[in-house]
């Protein structure tokens, strides 16, 4: 058994998408393009994909209607503002497991504001997880909310996004993953690395070392599969990514990597605090 802990699901034609406007994803990817792509419907988490923020609510009906393979929706939910209606929502709701305000391109000090923080504490008061999709400069920032949020467990996609592509900075981001493993609400998704490599010449050689730090930091117990798709077939496919992690990741880790943390962090078998 396995479990994709990060997958896409848009369409234009349902909800808007400012961010697609002009790129070649602009088009409906849905569970009948991911069967082409991945030879079946994975068990999967869907990751909420920035439709427009009044729309929220909406995209979690349109996702919940798809297929039933979809384990559950990571759902939109602007912490930052005080109002937490859609969390107080989200916690009522089991399909629901986890909520990410993509902060990677917030100006510095957004992450540890004040009533981000309130947000965060409530998502972990919910039993609702966070998945921190951040860029590899935001890390220390996510060090400190996380240390100051400890009720609430955060998921790192695609390691935090790390320099492949210049290595510039490399150094800094795995200090700041180090420190990040070593908080226990802190998990890390093994995903997105292809993109932020060069699309047209990344190579196997290339991506191997960042994988191998967040599998030696947060180790096997820690780490869960994320294919980023549709995003990956910008620069590979999602067989070509599936495969290059189960190759890496050693044989004996692979239920735990693929299929039991994923149920443990979004609570896919277990009923959330309080219901």
């Amino acid at each position: 058994m396995a479990i994709d802990t990060h997958v896409h699901f848009w369409d234009p034609a349902e909800l808007d998408y400012s961010w697609l406007a002009g790129t070649s994803l602009e088009r409906r990817y849905g569970p009948e393009e991911l069967a082409h792509d991945a030879g079946e419907v994975p068990e999967l988490i869907m990751v909420q994909a920035d439709c427009a923020v009044g729309q929220a609510r909406d995209e979690v009906e349109w996702v919940r209607a798809l297929h039933p393979r979809v384990r559950g929706i990571v759902a939109y939910a602007p912490l930052e503002t005080g109002d937490l209606s859609l969390v107080e929502d989200y916690a009522a709701d089991p399909f629901v497991v986890g909520v990410r305000r993509n902060i990677q391109d917030e100006s510095p000090g957004f992450a540890v504001s004040d009533q981000f923080r309130y947000g965060m504490h409530a998502l972990g008061a919910a039993g609702l997880t966070f998945d921190a999709c951040i860029r590899h400069h935001q890390i220390g920032e996510l060090v400190t909310l996380a240390r100051d949020c400890a009720g609430t467990t955060i998921v790192l996609d695609h390691l935090g996004k790390p320099p492949v592509a210049t290595g510039e900075g490399r150094a800094a981001w795995r200090a700041g993953l180090a420190e990040l493993a070593e908080l226990p609400n802190v998990y890390c998704k093994l995903s997105g690395l292809v993109t932020e490599a060069p699309f047209d010449s990344w190579t196997v050689e290339l991506i191997r070392p960042y994988l191998a730090e967040a599998l030696s930091l947060f180790g096997p117990g820690r780490c869960l599969f994320g294919s980023d798709w549709p995003v990956v077939n910008l620069a590979s496919d999602y067989r070509q990514w599936r495969g290059l992690v189960r190759r890496f990741v050693p044989e004996q880790h692979h239920e735990a990597v693929f299929d039991r943390n994923a149920r443990a962090v979004y609570r896919l078998d277990s009923p959330r605090p309080g219901r």
